[in-house]
C-alpha cells in the first residue's frame, strides 16, 4: 500500500494570479488524493498574489512558497519549482487554472497501473473569468496520436500534465527558458524519449480563458515560436512528422500569415470544437508578400 500512497509535487509558477489564485489552490489542498506537496513559485507578483499566499501557507502545512526577487518567467519559474520538489510524480498546475478534485488520484493510478507511461494528462472544460463552463477541449489519448498530432496542434494541456520523474535521468531539463509559450511543446518532444505519454479520457482540469492569457496576447508570435520547436524538434531530437502533419502545418502557416491577429483564435477554437464561433464581416488583408518570409526565418534563427 505504501507504493500507492507516493508523495505528488505539483508545481504552480504564480504572476499576478490574484483574482483566480484562491480558486486554483483549492482544487489542489481539496483533492481526493492527500499525500501532495503544493510547491508555488511567486515570479515576483506585484498585485495581492504574496498577502493570498501568506494566507494559505499558514493553514496548510503542505504549501511551499518560494519567492523570485525579479520576474523569471514561466518556464524559469517552473524549473524551478522542479528543483525543490521531493515526490515521485510532478504535476504541473498554473494559477488561474481550476483541478477536478479526483485529477491527481486518477493520474497517480493511471502512472501505476502502466509502468511505461512517463507522462499522462487528460481532457479539460473551458471557463471564463466567472468560471462559468464555455466549452470543452478533448485530447488524444494514446500515444500513438498525440506523438502523432503534436506538430500541428497540442495534444496535451500543460496544466494536466503529470511526470513519473523515475523514468527520467538525473541530469534531465525540464523547461528550456527559450521556448516561451511553447515551453509545453518542446518538454512533451524531450519526454517521447523516455516512455510513453498519454491523456486520460476523464476532464481532470477546468482551463481558464480570460485576456490575459499568455498564448493569446500575441498568437502569431505564439503560433510562429511552436513552429519553431516544431522544426527544432524533427533536428534535435530526431521527431518524425506524419505526411498529414507536415500538410496541415502548412496550411495553418498560409492562415495565420493571413488573417488578422484577433480572429485567430476565435477561429482556431471553432474549428478545433472548443465552441461556437460568431461569424462576422471583417477586412482581411489578402496581400501574400511575405506570408512564408517568418517561416523561412526560422530556419535561419
Amino acid at each position: 500500500m505504501k507504493d500507492r500512497n507516493q508523495l505528488v509535487s505539483v508545481v504552480m509558477p504564480v504572476y499576478n494570479a490574484g483574482g483566480f489564485l484562491c480558486a486554483s489552490i483549492e482544487s489542489i489542498l481539496n483533492q481526493t488524493y492527500k499525500n501532495l506537496e503544493l510547491i508555488i513559485i511567486n515570479d515576483a507578483s506585484t498585485d495581492r498574489t504574496s498577502k493570498i499566499l501568506n494566507l494559505y501557507k499558514k493553514v496548510d502545512r503542505r504549501i511551499k512558497i518560494f519567492t523570485n526577487k525579479v520576474q523569471l518567467g514561466v518556464s524559469k519559474s517552473a524549473s524551478l519549482g522542479i528543483s525543490k520538489a521531493e515526490g515521485k510524480f510532478i504535476a504541473r498546475m498554473d494559477a488561474d487554472d481550476v483541478a477536478y478534485l479526483t485529477r491527481i488520484e486518477k493520474q497517480v493510478r493511471f502512472l501505476q497501473n502502466n509502468r511505461k507511461v512517463v507522462a499522462v494528462g487528460g481532457q479539460c472544460d473551458l471557463i471564463g473569468k466567472n468560471g462559468i463552463k464555455s466549452g470543452e477541449k478533448r485530447f488524444p489519448i494514446s500515444d500513438r496520436d498525440i506523438k502523432g498530432m503534436i506538430f500541428s496542434s497540442v495534444p496535451l494541456q500543460q496544466p494536466t500534465l503529470m511526470v513519473n520523474r523515475t523514468l527520467l535521468p538525473k541530469n534531465f531539463v525540464w523547461y528550456d527558458e527559450n521556448y516561451s509559450s511553447a515551453e509545453e511543446l518542446e518538454l512533451l518532444f524531450k519526454l517521447f524519449k523516455f516512455g510513453k505519454v498519454r491523456n486520460l479520457p476523464d476532464k481532470v482540469l477546468k482551463y481558464r480563458i480570460h485576456d490575459k492569457n499568455t498564448s493569446l496576447k500575441n498568437p502569431k508570435k505564439t503560433f510562429y515560436l511552436t513552429l519553431k520547436t516544431r522544426l527544432i524538434a524533427i533536428l534535435k531530437y530526431g521527431y518524425i512528422p506524419t505526411f498529414k502533419g507536415v500538410l496541415v502545418t502548412f496550411a495553418q502557416v498560409v492562415f495565420v500569415s493571413l488573417m488578422p491577429n484577433g480572429w485567430i483564435y476565435p477561429i482556431y477554437s471553432y474549428l478545433r470544437g472548443m465552441r461556437r464561433f460568431n461569424w462576422r464581416s471583417v477586412k482581411i488583408n489578402w496581400n501574400v508578400n511575405g506570408t512564408f518570409k517568418k517561416a523561412f526565418q526560422l530556419a535561419k534563427a
